[in-house]
């Protein structure tokens, strides 16, 4: 093994940048050692290959990035999911670069990690005020005599809490919202995949196979974006009927402390008991959309995340086929990547085709909810609002009381028919979205270039 990682590299303040169609690949074992890595992360990081080959991942990690950002990756990555994040690295010359890195298991207990150039900069400069912040907590917590362990416990911490403060609930909802945003931003930006026509025999092979996956995963990326909308439509009306149902104001307290022996109050004191009586009804039904209604939101971002991650991986395969073509670098050790990164779009598949499948079933139960909150709330809903469009909820002269109540149930009528045609039309919509099921094509794609570069390889 290199032993480049235990010299301290002296931080210049030097930058050079990533650029956009730079994508860069390593993959480790599983205790962090580079085992591969492509051409573009050894000019990026100014280290030779050999240099490279065997030292841990973190000979690239620059002294500013918190540890908390490490142990959020570390615990998804131990849950078997990806992770994504904009990562600040130190190159051996001491000046550093900014990328954004995902990282994947792999079946063989090792890491995948493909970096891209950051081109989302809201996104970027969320996460690197979150990390200022997250690191200066973790410096005064070593200085107080924390282990780094605990330091890293603590940083993680404090990103959790400052995403929420900017309304993002998790940090898995910040990479599931950063690396679809940045694999489509980077795409527009780039100058477009590399062709190289005419390529014959087995690279030729290998060129067309991987081309077919590229483009197979447009059909899987086309919906995403109607998804997300939808899957945000139908969060706000849900919420929103919750809301309603639970009205403060529409209790059975409140409408108990009712005079019913007013005739102008005891109507409406009567509709109101219905209305309460079927809140409590409604309330567990509400219950099970609101869940469901979570669910389906979560499996959106989650398969966007997915469908952008595979996305990157066969862009980069692409680029690796063409080095390959081209006679760049190091050919062999370019080929030797190949396979860990169709291992990792094979698996993506898997989990976009889970993912499908769980999509038409949540759709599927949210539209049944809907249906079942709309036909329990008909008849109390018809009839509060025959109260509200008569002279008698008008009437200057009801009491102070029964007026407030009054209004409260005029408001929840519109509230209610309102958030039930949103969540009706947007469910409806959900159903009509094209969601792929089946990538068999992709599968066998990807099992001709698997093939082929075993070929190549041998």
């Amino acid at each position: 093994m290199s032993v480049v990682h235990e010299v301290e590299v002296n931080i210049t303040g030097a930058t050079h940048e990533v650029g956009v169609d730079q994508l860069f690949f390593s993959t480790t074992d599983s205790r962090g050692l580079i085992r591969h890595s492509n051409n573009v992360f050894i000019e990026l990081s100014r280290y030779t290959r050999e240099e490279l080959s065997g030292a841990p991942h973190n000979i690239v990690r620059h002294p500013e990035m918190p540890g908390g950002a490490f142990r959020e990756m570390w615990d998804a990555l131990k849950e078997g999911r990806p992770f994504a994040a904009y990562v600040r690295n130190l190159a051996a010359d001491g000046s550093e670069y900014d990328v954004f890195a995902t990282v994947t298991p792999l079946p063989d207990g090792g890491y995948l990690s493909v970096r891209t150039r950051p081109v989302c900069t809201d996104l970027f400069e969320t996460a690197c005020a979150v990390y200022r912040e997250a690191r200066r907590v973790e410096d005064q917590a070593l200085a107080q005599g924390d282990s780094r362990r605990l330091a890293a416990q603590k940083g993680a911490q404090r990103i959790g809490d400052l995403l929420k403060q900017v309304g993002i609930p998790s940090y898995e909802d910040f990479q599931n919202t950063a690396l679809p945003a940045e694999v489509a931003r980077r795409e527009k930006l780039s100058a477009g995949l590399p062709q190289r026509p005419g390529t014959d025999g087995e690279l030729g092979t290998m060129l067309e196979a991987v081309t077919a996956v590229t483009a197979g995963l447009d059909a899987w990326m086309g919906g995403q974006d109607e998804l997300a909308k939808l899957s945000s439509v139908l969060r706000v009306a849900g919420q929103g009927l919750r809301e309603t149902l639970e009205d403060p104001l529409l209790t059975e307290r409140a409408v108990s402390g009712l005079d019913r022996s007013d005739p102008r109050v005891r109507p409406l004191a009567d509709l109101l008991d219905l209305w309460v009586q079927m809140q409590g009804i409604v309330g567990p039904v509400a219950e099970r959309l609101a869940d469901s209604l979570a669910r389906l939101d979560t499996n959106s971002a989650r398969t966007r995340f997915r469908v952008a991650l595979a996305r990157l991986h066969a862009t980069i395969t692409l680029m690796f086929v063409v080095e390959i073509i081209d006679g760049v670098g190091d050919t062999q050790a370019s080929s030797q990547g190949v396979p860990d990164l169709i291992e990792s779009l094979a698996q993506g598949l898997t989990e976009m085709e889970q993912q499908a499948q769980e999509h038409r079933v949540l759709a599927e139960q949210v539209a049944s909810y809907i249906g079942e909150v709309s036909r329990m709330m008909a008849i109390p809903h018809q009839l509060l609002m025959l109260w509200t469009g008569s002279a008698s909820s008008r009437d200057p002269d009801l009491p102070e009381k029964a007026t407030a109540l009054s209004e409260a149930a005029s408001q929840a009528v519109e509230s209610v028919g309102r958030r039930l045609a949103e969540l009706d039309e947007a469910a409806a919509r959900c159903q009509r979205v094209e969601v792929p099921a089946d990538s068999s094509g992709l599968r066998d794609h990807l099992e001709r270039l698997r093939t082929t570069v075993q070929a190549v390889s041998s």
